[in-house]
């Protein structure tokens, strides 16, 4: 018998012939190899499941359709995610499901960062591949995770002795220079300036409005920024006050302010902090960390204005107050005035009256020493021819005629 040549013929020049090349004959077709899958994964997971996972982005087109992440150490859509899937709500089954997750959540609605428990049925399709069908939601879960990170946050500020820092500034008892972050246009904002435009149109109060965003990833940073810009107003020159306001909102929505960042700076800003987030049940870690908190921006609006009129109030009565003082001590130097003016004109009167007796006696010791009194007592008086009175003996020249005066007549003499 004889053996088939394995070794490949050379040509005239030497060279192999190649042999074609066949394909596998026994293969899949796609969609059998996806059908296989999809039973698989029936066999695999035959009913339904509770998931956890994290809303990474919603579509709503009548049925809801979700993008479901599971984040390791980095943080959902970075290096971090180990898992990610789509899931469906169908319109059938989503008007339940809404329902009951505003019923728990206080209006909320399912969105994106939001940490969920959903039950739902895993399938494959040959088209559209994987998805996760929802059927129901556990929405005590997502206020539970939402609970413990407010939890884990607030233990780290107090450990590290910032938590209340803002706490401790006296509360403003007057507003003359305010900044305040708020959503732009938003209805809360509105309700807010309602109150406040009036103050700063009469030249009251000076407002600062810088804009942030409050919910959704970019909150925490656009929050962040806000607030580094009013430390930045203050440190040109002082505030009085920050205010942080907006609208109402659900739980879910108000768990977006629940960041680390943001509540270490409002709670070691250097002026105090006014809240008034729209709500009046639950607190953000921003209402625990500032320094007074309010339910709404109506609210602390109302606080602000408030406070202004009081201050002006207290203004009012001060002046009053000094006002009366003043007309007080004026009455009292009034009477101070007179009771001296009389004192005085008592004293001048009692020394002119002593004055008056002391001429008086001067006056009677003088007619006293008149010539005529000192002649009736003895005395002569010695006039020269002249009549005028002599008082010395050099005086007199030998041979001058004199006159000697007695009281009762006069004898005329020479000397000799």
């Amino acid at each position: 018998m004889t053996e088939p040549d394995s070794k490949p013929k050379k040509g005239r020049a030497g060279r192999k012939k190649a042999e074609p090349v066949r394909p596998p004959e026994q293969f899949l077709e796609l969609a059998e190899l996806l059908d296989y899958v999809g039973q698989v994964i029936a066999r695999g997971v035959p009913g339904g499941v509770w998931v956890r996972a994290e809303i990474a982005s919603l579509t709503d087109r009548r049925h809801l359709y979700l993008d479901l992440v599971q984040a390791g150490e980095g943080g959902a859509g970075g290096v971090g995610e180990v898992a990610k899937c789509r899931a469906t709500v169908w319109a059938r089954e989503r008007f339940a499901l809404e329902a009951k997750f505003r019923g728990a959540t206080s209006g909320a609605t399912l969105s994106a960062g939001l940490k969920v428990l959903l039950f739902g049925t895993a399938e494959f399709h040959p088209q559209y591949g994987f998805s996760f069908n929802v059927l129901d939601i556990a929405p005590e879960y997502t206020l539970g995770d939402a609970a413990l990170r407010l939890e884990a946050m607030r233990a780290e500020l107090v450990a590290e002795g910032s938590y209340g820092l803002n706490r401790l500034l006296p509360v403003p008892t007057d507003f003359a220079r305010v900044a305040v972050i708020a959503p732009k246009e938003a209805a809360g904002l509105g309700d807010f300036r309602r109150e406040t435009d009036p103050l700063e149109a009469a030249g009251l109060v000076e407002f600062h409005y810088l804009e942030a965003t409050f919910q959704g990833r970019e909150a925490g940073a656009s929050l962040l920024r806000a607030v580094a810009a009013a430390r930045e107003l203050h440190e040109e020159k002082a505030l009085d006050a920050l205010f942080v306001i907006r609208g109402g909102g659900a739980v879910t929505d108000l768990a977006w302010l629940n960041d680390l960042d943001l509540a270490r700076a409002l709670a070691t800003f250097p002026a105090p902090v006014v809240t008034g987030l729209g709500h009046a049940r639950d607190d953000t870690l921003p209402d625990e960390v500032a320094c007074l908190r309010t339910d709404t921006p109506s609210k602390a609006a109302a606080y602000l204005v408030r406070t202004v009129v009081n201050a002006a109030a207290q203004a009012q009565e001060a002046a009053r107050t000094i006002r009366a003082e003043a007309a007080h001590v004026l009455v009292e130097a009034e009477a101070a005035a007179a009771w001296a003016r009389d004192r005085a004109l008592s004293s001048a009167v009692r020394r002119v009256d002593a004055a008056a007796a002391e001429v008086d006696a001067l006056m009677r010791q003088a007619l006293g020493l008149t010539p005529q009194r000192t002649l009736a007592r003895g005395y002569a008086l010695v006039r020269d021819a002249a009549g005028q009175p002599v008082t010395r003996a050099a005086g007199v020249q030998s041979g001058e005629p004199l006159t000697l005066e007695w009281s009762d007549g006069s004898v005329p003499v020479r000397v000799e």
